[in-house]
């Protein structure tokens, strides 16, 4: 079966672009963020003792967690 319907997207982005958005710092968000689900995880968190987890929030988590958090 195809699909007809439109599937929605929404945008991914960095915590530093969420950093400058809102003019906190980069590990601010990063805390917020780490352990929302919906945020996308990129890297391998534990590979080692120097493992690189980067983070991708949609705008729709981020526009949840700010409001929550600015409340």
């Amino acid at each position: 079966m195809i699909r007809t319907d439109p599937i929605p997207l929404d945008k991914h982005f960095s915590p530093r672009f969420y950093a400058e958005l809102w003019g906190v710092d980069v590990s601010t968000v990063l805390r917020w963020f780490r352990d929302i689900p919906g945020v996308l995880k990129v890297g391998n968190p534990r590979g080692g003792k120097r493992s690189r987890c980067e983070l991708r929030i949609p705008l729709s988590v981020a526009m949840k967690v700010y409001s929550e958090r600015t409340r």
